[in-house]
């Protein structure tokens, strides 16, 4: 069975707590987001490849895909890893 991908995911500020929707590129790992209400660079925590699985309530397209099964998305990726932005 092939999941669907998730595509937005809700970034919350570690300083904050500020809380807003986000769309996910699918073809970059964004590893520096500025919080919208107080401007503090969010990074990922250890052992994470983005802000979106530190601090999203979805992981991000490219740890999506490692964990289930997506045939068509990775046919169309096959070949091409995530860019650190």
């Amino acid at each position: 069975m092939t999941e669907t991908l998730k595509t937005t995911s809700v970034v919350s500020c570690p300083d904050c707590g500020h809380s807003v929707v986000e769309a996910m590129p699918l073809d970059v790992c964004v590893r520096l987001y500025e919080c919208k209400n107080c401007q503090q660079l969010i990074t990922p925590e250890s052992g994470d490849c983005c802000i979106y699985c530190s601090h999203g309530t979805i992981l991000c397209p490219t740890s999506q895909m490692e964990k289930s099964s997506y045939t068509i998305v990775r046919q169309r990726r096959a070949g091409r890893a995530c860019t650190i932005n």
